[in-house]
């Protein structure tokens, strides 16, 4: 289960930094034993200018820069974080000697569920004064490294795909908030076919053995994605029955044009002395839609032959 979670939350990352750039997931560090950086991501400023909905912010500052981020479920030990220096500074050494030339050293993202006390204490991580609650800077500018405790972020819109990636609980208040988002929000089309995917994919025989809030969490995203199925199954069927309606009124509509139509040009017949041209017809049709039924009527009685044939070859006729 903890696999599906973490590639839950890779998925959701990379799908977010698609939006404004180019990104991807497990990306294989050359070097002597196998290492893989959770996501990498380049941004495209073009793109980010194309996407004003997503609010500057924690997100927004994160897909700013390339970068690499490191997802924790739990709180990173001092090896790990030294694991994440090394992968961070291989892919460095990777990159330049692709690009044939120096370059800016990556930022470094450790995205943690749980509180990295010991990091945070022994490399001097302190609060970052630009971001929210739960966002730590190391002390100098230039290890471009910042550490982001999921449990201490704010809940507001603005993180809640990354609390999606947190403690049960934490993931939980995070589904709710999403689900509260508007319909056509990018936070639900980001994370909602990851949600969908995680809570369908456990077979059934498994859910009664994992920790309660896991299993609470996957209930309630099928319920969510039902009760959301079911909305749009009903609106569905509402917008064809409202379809359906317009066009039997539109039939009617027709129909009663059509009969009003006939009955005008059979007088006119009986007026004339003679059956219609196909383009008297077509005057009429535009005299009954323009003047309306009672002024056609008025003069088809009233006009002579002679006067009732210039009427409908007059296109400026009233």
């Amino acid at each position: 289960m903890q696999f599906r979670l973490d590639q839950l939350s890779k998925n959701i990352l990379r799908d977010f930094f698609v939006l404004v750039g180019a990104a991807e997931t497990e990306v294989e560090v050359p070097a002597g034993d196998a290492q893989r950086i959770d996501v990498w991501h380049v941004p495209d400023p073009e793109l980010l200018r194309a996407h004003p909905e997503i609010e500057p912010g924690l997100l927004r500052s994160m897909a700013a820069e390339a970068g690499m981020v490191a997802v924790f479920s739990a709180a990173p030990d001092t090896a790990e974080f030294h694991d994440c220096l090394r992968k961070r500074y291989q892919w460095h050494h990777t990159l330049e000697l692709r690009a044939e030339r120096r370059l800016d050293l990556p930022s470094a993202w450790l995205v943690s569920a749980g509180r990295p006390d010991g990091v945070l204490r022994d490399f001097g991580f302190v609060q970052d004064a630009a971001g929210p609650e739960g966002l730590y800077a190391a002390p100098a500018p230039g290890w471009r490294i910042r550490t982001v405790v999921i449990a201490e972020l704010p809940r507001v819109r603005g993180t809640v795909l990354l609390r999606l990636l947190g403690s049960p609980r934490v993931r939980r208040a995070a589904l709710r908030d999403l689900a509260a988002l508007p319909e056509e929000a990018w936070e639900r089309r980001v994370a909602l076919p990851w949600l969908v995917r995680l809570s369908f994919e456990v077979p059934e025989e498994l859910l009664p053995g994992l920790p309660s809030e896991e299993r609470d969490f996957i209930m309630e995203t099928r319920e969510w994605y039902e009760q959301w199925n079911a909305r749009r199954m009903q609106e569905a069927k509402e917008a064809e029955e409202r379809a359906q309606l317009r066009g039997h009124e539109l039939g009617l509509q027709r129909g009663h044009e059509l009969g009003q139509l006939q009955m005008a040009a059979r007088l006119c017949a009986i007026r004339l002395g003679r059956p219609l041209t196909e383009a008297e017809t077509t005057a009429l049709a535009e005299r009954l839609e323009r003047l309306h039924e009672g002024r056609v009527g008025e003069v088809v009685l009233s006009f002579s032959a002679d006067a009732l044939a210039g009427w409908l070859a007059d296109p400026n006729a009233m």
